[in-house]
């Protein structure tokens, strides 16, 4: 499963990915932006994934021209307030100075208010990390009311809010993409469908009301959204 838009690959974390996922957990770059610091032994991580590898969490690799960057998470999602919280890290930092950030962020927004239909979504930022709150700030979030003092502070969007930034994103992202209109995708394998969460994930996501179009080869099935 994996979802595509502006160059940027997004593909369901297997268990197989994460081995890499906690050695760019545990690099120093990526822990100084979390609240829990502790170093993630291999044991750790298994019982971790156990516990997100379902349909209330949605964990993804980054990918940019065919590497593997960084990870972006929906995590405890809730299907009947339809809200949850996301997150993102990318252990390189020759990314992190450039457009990928924001366009992974973005991708991620997007999905929420487009691809999944929902009226708002969360986040942690810690206090002292003034740059990813400035950030997420511009895509619409809006820190929660009593968490001045908090050291790890909550943030909210709305879809009105998106709504309001999004034009002057998507003008951003036009200057920086070749083919910035060109519609999203939602990647199925044939051979993977036949698990549960998958399946799960293709019920709920891939049936959406802004799917455009649904293309179906032996290899895969593709659902556009516009």
């Amino acid at each position: 499963m994996k979802y595509i838009r502006y160059g940027i690959t997004m593909s369901l974390m297997k268990e197989e990915d994460i081995e890499m996922v906690r050695q760019w957990r545990n690099d120093p770059v990526v822990v100084r932006n979390y609240q829990y610091r502790e170093h993630i032994t291999p044991e750790m991580q298994k019982a971790w994934f156990k516990t997100v590898n379902n349909i209330n969490n949605l964990y993804t690799i980054i990918e940019f021209n065919g590497e593997k960057i960084g990870v972006i998470n929906m995590k405890n999602i809730d299907w009947d307030k339809r809200s949850f919280e996301s997150g993102i890290f990318i252990p390189y930092e020759k990314f992190h100075n450039t457009p990928v950030l924001a366009i992974v962020s973005i991708i991620t927004t997007e999905i929420i208010f487009t691809l999944m239909n929902w009226p708002v979504g969360y986040a942690h930022v810690l206090k002292e990390n003034k740059s990813t709150q400035s950030f997420i700030k511009m895509l619409g979030y809006e820190r929660l009311p009593g968490q001045e003092d908090e050291p790890n502070q909550a943030f909210m969007i709305t879809r009105e809010k998106f709504a309001e930034k999004r034009k002057k994103l998507r003008k951003a992202l036009s200057v920086l993409l070749e083919n910035p209109d060109e519609p999203a995708r939602l990647v199925f394998d044939q051979e993977e469908r036949s698990d549960p969460v998958i399946a799960e994930w293709e019920l709920r996501s891939g049936k959406g009301i802004s799917v455009s179009k649904v293309e179906e080869t032996e290899k895969e099935i593709t659902y556009y959204f516009t």
